[in-house]
């Protein structure tokens, strides 16, 4: 587990430094976006809850200065098993972000969607389906073309299964 986390925090280093030497040149206005994060998400149902660590990665795009389009893709990359009880997820959606800017460099956003998601929340088996997520987050610009963002997201509820969790991304405009 410690070595997942090992992996994920060192790809995050490794986008953040790719995206600061690409401050050399200059960014493209094309209003297209990406980013990596990192999820302690919350998988329960009736059963009970576990808590895998997922990674998140998105691409998104500004149709203008108050709406995104995103896809958004969570997968599972350390499972968090108890005696009787699994947990895992893997989903994929398209959402909409709605945002207002709080200041120059940092903006208040909400996320809404639809994903499809497999989420596993026992040993009993897993579900498949397709629900409403939603989210809201905070997101400030490092640098012209990288910033952070956390966020909250509901990715899944239904028939008593839920995933959800908060997220620490790092993104990058290209």
């Amino acid at each position: 587990m410690k070595k997942l986390h090992l992996i994920a925090m060192a790809t995050l280093a490794v986008v953040c430094v790719s995206g600061a030497q690409a401050q050399s040149r200059q960014p493209s206005d094309n209003g297209y976006y990406g980013e990596i994060g990192y999820s302690p998400m919350e998988v329960s149902d009736s059963r009970g809850n576990a808590k895998p660590s997922a990674i998140r990665l998105l691409i998104g795009n500004e149709m203008n200065k108050n709406l995104g389009i995103e896809a958004m893709l969570i997968s599972t990359v350390s499972k968090d098993s108890h005696v009787g009880y699994d947990g895992s997820i893997s989903s994929v959606g398209l959402l909409l972000k709605p945002k207002i800017a709080l200041t120059d460099n940092t903006e208040l956003f909400a996320r809404v969607g639809v994903m499809r998601a497999e989420i596993t929340a026992s040993k009993m088996g897993s579900q498949i389906g397709t629900d409403l997520a939603y989210g809201v987050g905070i997101q400030t610009s490092v640098t012209k073309s990288v910033y952070v963002q956390l966020d909250y997201m509901n990715a899944y509820e239904h028939d008593g299964v839920a995933a959800k969790g908060y997220t620490l991304s790092l993104g990058t405009r290209f």
